[in-house]
């Protein structure tokens, strides 16, 4: 008989998912709430309902900012369409939405169908044609002004405040003097409110610019108008593209547009602010589609394929998954991705509509170890741990969730979702043997140290040639070494995991042995 010998699942962290599955021998080719972390392999941590059953958010909450007031007490904003609320450390949700507030949209309008273009024009039953970058659904902008908070959306005349100490039986109320229709603020380092697009307040809807930035003087965004004894000000963009956002990452402001990025330095007077263009052909997919881990900036292009950092320069991030989101995400509703920063796991996740209209589905980047990993979770608002024990994430239907809490996946409508791994084809030589599995010799323990899990389980697919018909084989525990059988010349691992606890995979090993064809 001859000598057995010993496959190592030694992979590289992260998931390759560029090219066909033969191509992605010897790598990790699927995975659903997979990470790599300090060597080995876990599920993410699961989640829970945030609070004793909180009232849900009405709409699809799109921003959510925590923070904590002057007094201590910690609050958290999530804005709709709709709607505007807070909630308090308790979970308790307080409507502060504007009177008269211009609600939007909750999904993204195509600009194609039926009755999206002029009068007229092609034929009547036809579906009109592709007229470029659908409308946007609605994002809320959402900054602190102090212990208050202040926020806009593209779709409403006014940026509002919040006055944190007049409590939570008052609205939200219009910023005086502030720039009317705009499209998203935040507030810089130097305590000046900033205004991306619009118009100087009184003006017309129809003057709106959305190419020009406004701010106020410093200590008091009540005050827009330019003058020799203030730092108000305004300046018009160079650029083809429209507004989008900007966010604080290195002592600047870096503004994102349709197409590229700009940013602002603060120079004091007179000019206050100097403003360059630093890339070209780098527009965010959406507003929130921008997350910060420390001094870098990562975003999601306007294509899938293109991801990018900004570390003092804009780059193109590498992707190993690039192929696969091509094809995956809705870019129709693109306007929704949202970005996460995981500062426990140092990810970045992005959460992005794939097979539907609403958000579905999640792509991460570990940015000290440089891999990805995708997955399946629908998760519209995000925040970071910030002043609450636990990130908090809010699903499509407005329900709040304490993340990376243990090991159950399932949200509040009852939907699960199982952890699981799949690699790329394993060979004996080069393809041009047959192999005879005889054991599984697992690499597994639970979190705690002691006896690995029974429920965490691999079933292994082989073919005789890339494009033959899969054959499976087990399930096979993982909790000791296990006699398998079957034959192949390529084989396919898939771990899958139904348990409540944590574990970490290292490297299972298969006995394989030289197998005659029959």
């Amino acid at each position: 008989m001859p000598p057995a010998q010993y496959y190592r699942f030694d992979f590289e962290p992260g998931i390759w998912k560029n090219g066909t599955n033969y191509q992605a021998k010897g790598r990790w080719e699927d995975s659903d709430l997979i990470r790599w972390s300090v060597g080995s392999i876990t599920p993410v941590g699961g989640w829970r309902r945030w609070g004793d059953s909180p009232t849900a958010v009405t709409g699809v909450p799109r921003n959510i900012l925590p923070w904590m007031d002057n007094d201590n007490n910690r609050w958290i904003a999530a804005g709709s369409a709709s709607k505007l609320y807070v909630y308090n450390s308790a979970a308790s949700i307080f409507d502060i939405t504007p009177t008269g507030f211009t609600a939007g949209r909750t999904d993204a309008d195509p600009n194609t169908g039926y009755g999206d273009w002029i009068y007229g024009k092609s034929s009547y039953g036809t579906v009109r044609p592709d007229l470029g970058v659908p409308v946007p659904a609605t994002v809320w902008a959402l900054d602190m002004w102090g212990e208050d908070l202040v926020g806009c959306t593209p779709d409403d005349r006014y940026v509002y405040l919040w006055d944190t100490s007049v409590g939570t039986g008052t609205k939200a109320a219009a910023l005086s003097g502030a720039p009317q229709y705009p499209i998203s603020t935040l507030v810089t380092p130097e305590r000046i409110q900033m205004v991306f697009g619009g118009v100087a307040a009184g003006g017309a809807e129809a003057a709106r610019d959305r190419r020009k930035v406004f701010w106020s003087d410093s200590e008091d965004n009540t005050d827009w108008t330019s003058t020799a004894t203030n730092q108000a000000g305004d300046h018009t963009l160079n650029t083809t593209g429209d507004l989008l956002c900007g966010i604080r990452v290195r002592g600047d402001i870096l503004i994102f547009t349709t197409t590229d990025a700009h940013t602002a330095t603060y120079v004091g007077l007179p000019y206050v602010y100097q403003f360059n263009r630093i890339s070209d052909n780098c527009g965010p997919c959406s507003a929130n589609a921008i997350a910060t881990a420390g001094n870098v900036a990562y975003w999601m292009g306007r294509s899938p394929s293109g991801f990018f950092r900004y570390d003092g320069t804009v780059t193109p991030l590498r992707c190993d998954v690039e192929a696969y989101l091509v094809d995956h995400v809705n870019q129709a509703q693109a306007s929704k991705v949202v970005a996460w920063h995981n500062m426990l796991y140092a990810e970045i996740v992005w959460f992005y509509p794939g097979d539907g209209v609403e958000v579905d589905s999640y792509v991460s980047y570990n940015y000290e170890e440089d891999h990805w990993a995708t997955g399946s979770l629908a998760r519209t608002g995000v925040s970071t741990r910030g002043v609450f024990a636990h990130p908090i994430l809010f699903d499509s239907a407005g329900n709040p969730y304490e993340h990376e809490v243990g090991g159950v996946y399932q949200d509040v409508d009852g939907s699960t979702i199982t952890p699981y791994l799949e690699s790329g084809p394993v060979e004996l030589g080069n393809g041009d043997k047959l192999l005879s599995a005889t054991r599984l010799i697992p690499d597994l323990k639970n979190a705690s140290g002691s006896d690995p899990l029974s429920d965490i389980t691999t079933t292994f697919s082989t073919r005789m040639y890339p494009t033959d018909t899969v054959t499976a084989h087990g399930p096979y525990t993982m909790a000791a070494p296990t006699s398998v059988r079957f034959t192949g010349r390529s084989v396919v691992m898939l771990v899958t995991s139904n348990s409540a606890n944590s574990w970490r995979l290292g490297i299972p090993r298969l006995e394989l042995r030289p197998a005659g064809e029959r």
